[in-house]
């Protein structure tokens, strides 16, 4: 040892007075090292095609709309791929995106691709991950996950509040007469923002059907109402691109940044208001005050129905469980069913020989009498060609355009190729929908592909190539009610309206879309025309 006390004391020295440099040079690596990991894939990634990470980030960052950046960049890189597989850079960092139905099959219904635990880690403490992350049927794995769906399944398989879909569709249409209304003294009626109104009637439906509240969203305009400012204002801060690519910079300085802490606040309070709701409902059923109890199973609503199924011996909810799952259903049963009507809507008024198929399909079932009528379930199983647009529309716009990630448990191969142990992939739903290598003109509308023997069912022979609702035991668990709650309100707009773009509509040559993770329509204005 006393032979290396010189070496060491010299060490020393030169760290001493070098030590401005050394860091300097530890600076500069670690940034190196960074800027490789985030714009380059890792090497064990790296025989799989990858998109450009800048030109993701510049497109992003000028806003481009999910259509562009697929045509632009994700579309041209899958082309370069024989396998439907390709890597990008997301917010949970380097991730393989899945475009081939067989593959897709092979993830979607094995249990070698659970669901990453990083879509949790890396969310938390976000707007998006306080609203959506914690144990919830959605991102909960093995026997957490088969717990609570043992709770929560018999409550959407009892529930087809067709009633309730009804009485609020009523209501919208009615709302939509006194807002299609001139300000002048004419016969001219004006547009209808039909993103807007969707998402006040889905939110409407959503707590009678749900919770069995009255949020009274169409009541107003919108503006002057709690639950649509707070809640849009919240998704909205939740879907800035910055954010939503690197969560970590929102998880870092929320609290720094007076934007991002207004947004949490208002979450905050959001949170309350449900959590008001669900323990004051709750409770009521617990001490069996709810009238709801004695109704109809299919018009309870969910929340009636999960007590009951505790009741039923079927497990327990936590009550943390039960907010954490009420949040995932405010988000699907609104946010999405909302996007996925408004896009129908558009699709129909952009194809009116389409539009008149479907009217007559609703006319044959429900009859021509001048005044609404509210279905029935049986009517509402007889709408097949309704459901064929519902269907093609969810392909060429899913609104949830990516699925959870997945995580490899093992080294496996996926068509060839290998796949390392540890591995994040997703379902690309956009790209699978609109591959040109899957569907033929998979620009073009047509709901024929959803008919019996049509080209989806064919395609079904080579995996999953539709996935709206994901696949195997994973399925949305809401699947069932949102196709519902869409056949109810499109046969009965399809009885009172006939519609069309205005001409000066910005949607002219194609739908422009908005959002993150969940798009929808941007600024859709629709010309309705009463029928009766």
């Amino acid at each position: 040892m006393a032979e290396l006390s010189p070496t060491i004391d010299i060490l020393k020295t030169f760290i001493v007075e070098h030590r401005w440099w050394i860091r300097f040079s530890i600076g500069v690596f670690s940034l190196h090292f960074l800027y490789n990991k985030i714009t380059q894939p890792p090497a064990s990634l790296r025989h799989i095609p990858h998109a450009d990470f800048f030109a993701l980030i510049k497109a992003i960052r000028k806003h481009k709309q999910i259509d562009d950046i697929a045509h632009e960049i994700t579309f041209p890189t899958v082309a370069n791929s024989t396998h439907g597989l390709y890597a990008r850079f997301d917010n949970l960092g380097w991730t393989v995106h899945v475009t081939d139905p067989g593959i897709v099959k092979t993830i979607l219904k094995s249990d070698a691709f659970p669901k990453s635990v990083n879509s949790i880690h890396t969310r938390r403490g976000t707007l998006a991950g306080r609203l959506l992350l914690g144990p919830n049927i959605l991102f909960l794995s093995g026997e957490q996950w088969k717990n609570q769906r043992k709770v929560i399944n018999p409550a959407f398989h009892r529930s087809m509040p067709v009633q309730i879909f009804g009485r609020v569709t009523q209501k919208m249409l009615n709302t939509m007469e006194t807002e299609m209304k001139s300000d002048h003294d004419n016969d001219d009626v004006k547009p209808i923002d039909v993103h807007d109104i969707s998402q006040r009637w889905a939110l409407d439906v959503l707590g009678e059907s749900a919770f069995g509240f009255q949020f009274n969203a169409l009541d107003s305009n919108g503006e002057d109402n709690e639950w649509v400012t707070r809640y849009n204002h919240i998704v909205q801060s939740a879907q800035k691109p910055l954010y939503f690519l690197l969560p970590s910079i929102e998880r870092q300085f929320k609290s720094w940044i007076p934007e991002r802490r207004k947004a949490h606040q208002e979450l905050s309070k959001f949170l309350d208001m449900m959590s008001s709701i669900a323990d004051h409902k709750r409770q009521a059923l617990l001490n069996k005050k709810a009238s709801s109890l004695d109704k109809n199973d299919h018009e309870k609503d969910l929340l009636t129905l999960m007590v009951e199924a505790e009741h039923e011996g079927q497990g327990r909810l936590t009550d943390e469980e039960f907010l954490s799952n009420l949040s995932v259903f405010f988000l699907a049963g609104h946010e999405t069913t909302a996007a996925a009507v408004s896009f129908a809507i558009y699709y129909l008024a952009v194809h009116p020989e389409i539009q008149q198929k479907a009217r007559e399909e609703v006319l044959g079932i429900f009859g021509d009498d001048p005044h609404d009528i509210l279905p029935t379930l049986e009517q509402t199983r007889e709408l097949d060609y309704i459901n064929r647009v519902i269907k093609e529309t969810l392909r060429m716009d899913p609104p949830a355009v990516s699925m959870v990630a997945r995580t490899a448990t093992k080294d496996t191969e996926l068509s060839g190729v290998f796949i390392p142990k540890g591995t994040r992939l997703t379902v690309d739903v956009y790209e699978l929908h609109r591959n040109p290598r899957i569907w033929n003109n998979p620009n073009q509308f047509d709901p024929e592909r959803f008919a019996p023997g049509g080209e989806a069912e064919q395609l079904s022979a080579t995996g999953l190539p539709w996935v709206a609702f994901s696949n195997g035991a994973r399925t949305c668990i809401g699947m069932s009610f949102s196709l519902l709650e869409q056949r109810v309100s499109l046969s009965m707009l399809l009885r009172k309206y006939e519609w069309s773009l205005p001409e000066d509509s910005i949607h002219k040559d194609k739908i422009l879309t908005s959002g993150v993770g969940v798009i929808k329509p941007k600024d859709l204005f629709i010309k309705f025309t009463k029928r009766y």
